[in-house]
């Protein structure tokens, strides 16, 4: 057992390092490379040098470490400062993709199961004008309104956003050692969106203007409130339309496309479908791009 709290000291510690002056961090943050350096959580893998049983622990320890950091902080969490309510997602199984059957399906859709190692928060809301304009100190949106969704954004900025935040809440000591925002991966916005349910949207495979804010003619050409229409099953607002939500994840059609996920205002139904994933250059912006985030471990 001593190599396995030695483990966790020395991550404990790796992860508190870095918490000095705001003034500092800041500078510390480097756009210049411009990767994408998450993943999506997997099992602790091994090199080899300890065994079966070893590894089984090892994980079992770093599920027990997230688990205490979920029970201080609530299911329900929110970001001080900025007012940001966020849900915790519970880790298990689901099935990604699409039925061949399912109307507006396209060819990478293929069904699968898919596991969800870690648990993880996630935004109950898309983040607003008045949150992003709050860590980043301007407003991009054509769509002005501080509970409207922010929008106009790439996914450079939207991990920038992410950035700045964690930042902030390490420096005010806010947050649990190892844990960070960071936009959520695919299978974890996924998994969220469709919360338990298999069909094309999360109330059903027809698309419902009652449910969501898609369609340009539909949606009088604009967004509309985070908090506008009902929640899907697990809490999440407007995980369908309204705007695109970026997701972690380098495209394999290119190094510089990233993937956005759930629709918006301005597309028809079958773009906002739990299973339908947009592949968008890492620096475009348009006033159909968003983002929710999460707070999760940093793997």
């Amino acid at each position: 057992m001593g190599f396995f709290y030695a483990f966790f000291a020395v991550f404990i510690f790796l992860s508190g390092c870095g918490e000095s002056d705001y003034s500092d961090i800041e500078k510390s943050v480097d756009r210049s490379n411009d990767q994408d350096n998450s993943v999506e959580p997997k099992l602790i893998e091994t090199d080899g040098n300890i065994g079966k049983s070893e590894k089984k622990e090892l994980e079992s320890l770093y599920r027990q470490y997230i688990k205490s950091a979920q029970d201080e902080l609530g299911d329900i969490y929110t970001v001080p400062g900025i007012d940001m309510e966020m849900l915790w997602v519970h880790p298990g199984t689901f099935t990604a993709g699409s039925p061949k059957s399912e109307i507006g399906r396209v060819g990478n859709e293929n069904q699968r199961e898919k596991r969800i190692n870690f648990g993880f928060y996630l935004g109950k809301f898309e983040v607003s004008q008045v949150q992003w304009e709050s860590v980043m100190g301007n407003n991009p949106s054509k769509f002005k309104g501080p509970n409207l969704p922010v929008e106009n954004i790439s996914w450079l900025e939207a991990v920038e956003f992410c950035e700045k935040l964690t930042q902030v809440e390490l420096f005010n000591a806010r947050l649990p050692n190892g844990f960070a925002y960071q936009l959520p991966t695919q299978m974890e916005w996924e998994y969220a969106c469709r919360a338990g349910t298999k069909s094309a949207y999360w109330w059903g495979d027809d698309p419902d203007i009652k449910n969501a804010n898609y369609d340009f003619e539909e949606s009088y050409g604009a967004t509309k409130e985070v908090t506008s229409y009902l929640p899907n099953p697990w809490g999440f607002f407007n995980v369908h339309g309204n705007v695109w939500e970026y997701c972690s994840g380098i495209s394999d059609f290119s190094p510089v496309f990233r993937f956005a996920r759930g629709g918006s205002w301005s597309d028809n139904s079958d773009f906002m479908r739990s299973a339908y994933r947009l592949e968008i250059q890492k620096d475009s912006n348009n006033h159909t791009l968003g983002l929710r985030i999460a707070l999760k471990i940093s793997m």
